[in-house]
């Protein structure tokens, strides 16, 4: 079930991300560092915004939203809900007008009415997608991942080039995108079909984990965004610029492949919770946590073996010395963040254990502002994304013991071991193929070709080391060539 659900959400969890990927890339090449930096901020600070005023009625939703079974109860909560939509589209305004003038100083009245657009219809296409995904409707959340990133990068490109570097007109582009994709899926959702009431008990048991939720969602998201905000103040907009590619870069990848198994296989623990089978449900978790590491392991590894080529070919020249010096250690960070975000935390969550995860969130967070301090200012931006990588690591392994003392966390680390020897191996082939005159040179052809001589490695040291799951595979593969050649049954007389 874990696999079929992965494949069906695998369109929109693949491409969605690419196409964010994608913009961060191509901005390099119409943006100055400073504007670009300053666009990058504006996305950024919107996670941050949706984390404070949306994420608590997210989580209520995922986690308690299959309770409400009758029409009745469904349109209470549908009421309910956007009562609440309203109320944090307001917040959300003043919080992008706050955090816009206080982090990058004063702008154009245009540029923050545009910003706040978008990170409104943004916040809503976000929580869209939370919604499709809770009733598995796989058709409207590939759409909400794929359509707004794709077009709104389309219209940003061609509204730079006719009329210049200006990071309002790629914020307005994006949100004309996110305004249109988000009223059209919001009427097939029956978003919009119920009358604005609030129910007080529905609102009362949100707001219950509403506060450690928002807390807990908001050092998530510093522990991977805050160092953005200590190179601004210590260095300025440029050195924001030349840290964003990479940074986001690897934040993006890693994302990408967390996602690519978290959306289909967080609602099955959820389910073995509601059934009333705990173990079940830290079982799932444990499973997770190997197709989610069999997925990033590589991505974190290639993007190592290929990080110098990669980056000449994709960022302009200004970008390129200082984003592959830190490509590295950012996706490293990223890639162990992600890990633990997507598989190990979600347990907090199953066993209402919020306290416990801010508790252990305020240290990390602590740890990270703090060496991104101290790194940026003996190494500059290499040494604080270094100390970030160096931190997230630490704090990955007092999590996972953490949990493993209080829920009874059980990682198979005989599978890591074999998965993780894997992605060695392929980083070692790439990097002997490269000093025997076969190197990676900065073009689509030559990086082509690395990619998949390292999925070739990959894919056979994971058939070498798994020889249960391949003799598995083997004979279901059998079975479904058997049944396609074999001749149809005669119709009985």
């Amino acid at each position: 079930m874990l696999i079929r659900q992965t494949l069906a959400y695998l369109p929109s969890q693949l491409f969605g991300p690419l196409l964010q990927f994608a913009a961060v890339i191509t901005l390099t090449h119409f943006l100055t560092p400073a504007d670009y930096g300053l666009t990058m901020l504006v996305f950024t600070t919107q996670e941050l915004i949706f984390l404070i005023c949306l994420f608590w009625w997210t989580s209520y939703l995922q986690r308690y939203g299959g309770q409400f079974e009758s029409e009745a109860d469904k349109q209470r909560f549908r009421a309910t809900e956007n009562a609440v939509l309203i109320a944090s589209s307001a917040l959300q305004v003043l919080a992008t007008l706050a955090v816009i003038s206080l982090t990058s100083g004063f702008h154009s009245p245009q540029f923050l009415v545009v910003g706040s657009l978008f990170v409104i219809t943004r916040s809503f296409v976000g929580y869209l997608s939370e919604r499709a995904r809770f009733e598995v409707r796989i058709l409207d959340f590939t759409i909400l991942q794929i359509v707004p990133p794709l077009l709104g990068l389309v219209f940003s490109v061609i509204g730079l080039e006719l009329f210049g570097p200006r990071p309002g007109l790629v914020l307005a582009a994006f949100a004309l995108v996110q305004i249109v994709v988000s009223l059209i899926i919001g009427f097939r959702m029956r978003v919009f079909t119920v009358r604005l009431r609030v129910d007080r008990a529905i609102l009362v048991a949100a707001m219950g984990i509403g506060v450690a939720m928002i807390y807990a969602g908001a050092l998530q998201w510093v522990a991977a965004n805050g160092i953005r905000f200590v190179v601004q103040i210590m260095n300025g907009a440029e050195q924001l610029g030349l840290l964003s590619v990479s940074w986001g870069i690897a934040q993006r990848l890693a994302a990408m492949a967390g996602m690519l198994v978290t959306a289909a296989a967080y609602p099955l623990a959820v389910r073995a919770m509601h059934a009333g089978d705990s173990d079940g449900a830290r079982a799932q978790i444990s499973a997770n946590s190997v197709l989610l590491l069999l997925v990033m392991a590589p991505a974190v590894a290639g993007v190592i073996a290929i990080d110098a080529p990669m980056m000449r070919l994709l960022v302009a020249d200004e970008f390129e010395a200082v984003s592959i010096a830190i490509l590295p250690a950012a996706i490293i960070a990223a890639g162990v963040r992600n890990m633990r975000v997507h598989g190990w935390d979600q347990l907090y969550l199953l066993f209402e254990a919020q306290r416990a995860m801010i508790l252990l969130a305020t240290i990390e967070v602590v740890g990270l502002i703090t060496g991104s301090i101290i790194g940026l200012y003996y190494g500059g931006i290499y040494g604080a994304v270094l100390a970030n990588a160096i931190v997230t690591v630490l704090a990955a392994v007092a999590d996972y013991l953490y949990l493993r003392a209080r829920f009874g966390l059980n990682a198979p680390f005989g599978q890591y071991a074999r998965i993780l020897l894997a992605a060695v191996l392929m980083l070692v082939g790439l990097r002997l193929t490269a000093s025997h005159g076969w190197g990676i040179h900065p073009t689509w052809g030559s990086v082509g070709l690395a990619v998949l001589e390292g999925a070739l490695i990959y894919s056979m040291a994971i058939a070498l080391f798994f020889p249960k799951e391949r003799a598995i595979v083997i004979d279901k593969i059998r079975r479904v060539l058997a049944r396609r050649g074999s001749p149809p049954e005669a119709p009985a007389p």
